[in-house]
């Protein structure tokens, strides 16, 4: 597995959760114009902070729970809060070529859902496929702030991009797809790291659970996730605890053959070599039996 560069900004991140049962929320953009149009005016606004650098206009327009999610992930590239806030190589999202799909609300939380390609900025080596851009939304008192974006690529699903180019979007009937409703508390402030640190994680057929000294946590089902560790590592012991569980195993179609599991996980650093900026310190095996175990990683091997 290859591992000199293979994370993507953390600020660049986008997040897809899977699930199947049915959502009754409210949405459709016809049926809820006035949220759809504040929706809209606060995204332009935080979008328009994003471009003239506006510190005080991003702080009026972004979540709280989102504001210290960010200055967490600056702090642990050892990175300058606030002044690094900018420094993303990636626009806002461009979606002045994509269709409003849904508004979808619930609780105190909201998203508007568009369908096409977006453009956010950065050179991709081949074209954005057709997707599903989700604008996230939390309510703080009786204002509406932006949360984040995330992108589904529907690349291979062609029954869903065939209807939603229809105009048919009854899919999105699906927790799948649905806001959560409500957000976790807000996160503590991470102290500044003396090791950039990052976790790699393949739970293919498995749903995983990682918790890196208490302060950053990742759960990832079915995929293979990369990400900073919030807080990063210390130069001596680093407790990581882990739980992997079997997904349920899914019918098969006549012919078809079991999809084969798979689950291992790395922990690397970051170093001054510019030809391997990043080193891996630990990493699990690819035979590792799943389960739940407590791994020491000391951050300066």
């Amino acid at each position: 597995m290859r591992h000199s560069s293979i994370f993507l900004p953390a600020l660049t991140a986008l997040i897809l959760a899977c699930a199947v049962s049915p959502v009754h929320a409210e949405e459709s953009a016809d049926g809820n114009e006035k949220l759809t149009h504040e929706l809209k005016q606060v995204f332009e606004k935080w979008s328009q902070a994003m471009q003239k650098q506006d510190r005080k206009l991003w702080e009026q327009t972004t979540a709280r729970y989102r504001q210290i999610g960010i200055r967490n992930m600056i702090v642990s590239q050892k990175k300058n809060w606030p002044g690094a806030l900018f420094e993303s190589p990636v626009s806002p999202p461009d979606i002045s070529d994509m269709h409003l799909a849904r508004t979808m609300a619930k609780g105190v939380t909201a998203q508007l859902v568009y369908f096409g390609r977006p453009n956010f900025g950065v050179e991709e080596d081949s074209e954005v496929p057709d997707g599903l851009l989700f604008l996230m939304f939390i309510k703080e008192k009786n204002d509406w702030k932006f949360s984040t974006s995330r992108f589904m690529s529907l690349a291979g699903a062609g029954e869903i991009t065939e209807a939603a180019t229809k105009g048919d979007y009854s899919f999105l009937d699906t927790a799948q797809f649905a806001p959560p409703g409500k957000i976790p508390p807000l996160p503590k402030l991470c102290p500044k790291p003396e090791i950039v640190g990052y976790i790699e994680i393949v739970s293919i057929g498995y749903r995983t659970h990682a918790n890196v000294a208490d302060r950053s946590r990742h759960t990832v089902i079915d995929n293979v996730h990369k990400a900073l560790i919030i807080g990063g590592l210390k130069a001596g012991i680093n407790q990581v605890f882990v739980e992997a569980t079997p997904l349920p195993v899914q019918p098969l179609e006549p012919g078809g053959k079991p999809r084969e599991k798979h689950f291992e996980f790395s922990i690397y650093r970051q170093t001054s070599q510019p030809d391997q900026p990043l080193k891996r310190i630990y990493h699990s095996g690819e035979n590792i039996k799943p389960g739940r175990f407590k791994v020491i990683v000391r951050g300066n091997g």
